[in-house]
């Protein structure tokens, strides 16, 4: 009887260690799945991200081009700067809803800037260039801290 006991008491130790060896590997297996989830879902919100800021600066250097003309033609409007204008606001609040606060904050000071440069409100004796870098350069560094992008 009592090889029969530790039979059935090694086949219910060997059935418990098989049991909790599942358990832990289906633990580790599953943690791993949730860490490349939450590393997936925050590379999709950096390409987001990424489109967002380069969606404004391709309209934010046309409107950069259109200062330069009118600085560089005696104050002369450019035509078509409204619309392009327009456009800078709507990708500014596209960036905004999927930046962070440094970021918004940074886009809506450099495009309020290239507003002021468009449409000739330049301080006296300021170039246009000079100008705006003051409002890109702050942008430029937050974009890139969005993105995780190291800053020397």
């Amino acid at each position: 009887m009592s090889s029969e006991l530790v039979t059935v008491a090694l086949s219910l130790a060997g059935v418990a260690v098989g049991a909790a060896s599942s358990f832990a590997a289906q633990y580790i297996v599953m943690r791993e799945t949730k860490k490349q989830e939450s590393r997936a879902s925050a590379a999709a919100v950096r390409v987001e991200r990424k489109e967002a800021i380069l969606a404004l600066l391709d309209i934010c250097q046309r409107v950069e081009r259109a200062a330069e003309h009118r600085y560089q033609n005696e104050d002369r409007f450019v035509e078509g700067s409204p619309e392009l204008i327009h456009e800078m606001r709507f990708r500014r609040k596209c960036l905004q809803l999927v930046a962070g606060r440094r970021l918004s904050e940074a886009a809506t000071e450099y495009t309020k800037r290239l507003w002021a440069a468009a449409f000739g409100h330049l301080p006296a004796g300021a170039d246009v260039w000079s100008f705006v870098d003051e409002k890109r350069d702050p942008f430029m560094d937050a974009a890139k801290a969005e993105l995780g992008i190291a800053t020397d």
